[in-house]
This record gives structure tokens, sequence and C-alpha cells, in this order.
């Protein structure tokens, strides 16, 4: 029975952990990516209009979901790399697009959708976007500390300058940095969609990207620390939810339903209050213009 509960649990964690990999990967690089909520938004839309008109293949509407987030987040290379706005109030306004676009689309162009199939193989009960999830973040780890590009990346958001002195392309770096996190996003909001609540409906990711948002700052802007702050997470939500389904409500059902939220906040006002959430990459946010 508990094994059963962990594995319930657990399969959550592709929705919250791609999310906050996505955005820790942009400001590795120093580019603010606020939007998570919105590009998670049009990651379900895009998943569930790919798995209508294409055939009802769940890996291939995820790949959807992925490619789309790409392009927004090329987008915001585009706004943000390239043409210098402010990255702030670019974020809150692909947030706005894209949440409001996704349930524009939707509405306008699909019948309501029913995903039916279910993503296999399985293993230990876990699909393969579980076993994706937690490759892509070792894999992430040993690309920031073991290799030349990994070692780019770290460099352009610390210190963009020196690094072009080294003959490092920071702004093909924070293209690449960008756009890869921004697919990772949709790729997040694709899963949530398909596999986790099989359906569309208009502002179902529900917090969970400002969430994510929050988690990389938790996990000090570290493969290691964003990965336990996403597996942190995951199961405040799901003892949240269980405890609803088992009647046990110490406070009233709609504010159990941010009890997960509470609790990254505290987390972060602790870290605040203790000195300990350093880490920030000193670039971040700051744009770059070569002389």
């Amino acid at each position: 029975m508990f094994l059963e509960a962990v594995v319930s649990i657990l399969s959550f964690f592709p929705v919250i952990g791609l999310a906050t990999l996505g955005g820790f990967i942009g400001q590795k690089s120093g580019v603010w990516n606020i939007s998570v909520e919105g590009m998670m938004a049009f990651g379900t839309f895009s998943g569930v209009l790919a798995y209508n008109y294409l055939g009802g293949s769940i890996p291939l509407s995820l790949l959807v979901g992925f490619c789309l987030g790409m392009i927004w987040g090329a987008l915001l290379s585009v706004l943000c790399v390239h043409l210098n706005l402010d990255q702030i109030v670019v974020g809150f306004g692909l947030w706005f697009l894209t949440e409001g676009l996704a349930g524009f689309l939707y509405f306008t162009t699909l019948p309501s959708v029913k995903v039916t199939e279910t993503l296999g193989p399985k293993l230990l009960s876990l699909d393969p976007v579980f076993y994706l999830t937690l490759a892509s973040f070792a894999l992430f780890h040993i690309f920031l500390k073991k290799t030349k590009m990994g070692l780019a990346v770290v460099a352009v958001g610390e210190n963009p300058r020196a690094a072009d002195a080294a003959g490092i392309d920071v702004y093909g770096v924070r293209w690449m940095c960008t756009t890869v996190g921004a697919a990772f996003m949709g790729l997040s909001g694709a899963y949530l969609s398909l596999v986790i609540l099989q359906g569309f409906t208009y502002q179902m990711v529900a917090g969970y990207g400002w969430a994510a948002f929050a988690l990389v700052l938790f996990g000090r802007w570290s493969a290691r620390g964003t990965f336990l702050s996403s597996l942190f997470f995951t199961f405040l939500i799901g003892i949240q939810t269980r405890m609803q389904v088992a009647g046990f409500q110490l406070i009233p059902s709609e504010f159990m339903v941010v009890v997960p939220y509470v609790g990254v906040v505290l987390a972060l006002a602790v870290m605040g209050a203790t000195g300990k959430g350093g880490g920030m990459p000193k670039a971040l946010g700051v744009h770059y213009e070569r002389e």
C-alpha cells in the first residue's frame, strides 16, 4: 500500500521536474523565463491537438509539445537575447499570450478531446517519461560539470564579457539554453494533459509553472538542488491530494490546495533569512552587448 502510494506520487514528477529543469537551463545562461506557466499551458493544448489529429499517438504528441515549446523559446531568445528587451516584461507578455492562446485555440479548433491511450512500456509502474526526466537531470549535471560546452554555459551566466573574450559565443549559448529550456516546459505541459489528466481544460496548469520558477531558486541554481526541490514539491502535492481523498482536513479544502505552494514559499523564506539563497548566476537578467 505504501509502495503504491509512493509510485502514484512519483508519476506526477515529470510535470514538475521537466518544467523546473527548463527554467534552470535558461537561467543558468543568464536569461529569465518567467512565462513558464504559459508555456506549460500551450504545451497542454499542443499535446491534445497533436493527439487528436496525428493518430492518437502519445509519444508523437509529446514530441509536438516539446517542439512547439522550442518555438516559443526561440521567440523569447529573439526578443531578449538579440533585441535586448526587458526580460521580465517580455516574460509576462509571453505568459499572457501563450496561456490565452492555448484556451482560445482549443475552444475554437478542437472538439472535447478525451485521451484514451496510456504511455508504455512501464518499469515498476512508472512510464518512460519519468525515467527520461531522471536521466535529463543527471545528464545536465554532468554536462555543466564535466564538458567544455557546459562550462561555457556557466561562464556566460556568470560573466558574459569574460566568456566572449575567451572565444565563447555568448548569444549562441543563451539562444540554445533558452530554447531548450522552453522545449522542456512544453513537454511538461503536454505530459500533464496527455498522461496525467488525459484531456484539456483551460488553466489546468493551476500554478505549477510559477512553482517551477520558484523551485529553481529553491534549488540554488544547481542541477542537484533543482532535482531535489522538484522532488520535494512533487511529494507535497501528492501528500496534499491524499489528505483530501482520505477526508483528513485540519483546514478547509480550499486552503488544502495551496499547501504545496505554502511549503515552497516557507522554504524560500528560510533560505533568505539564513543567507542560503546563493548560487544565482551573476549575469542573470543582465543584457550583453558586444563592444
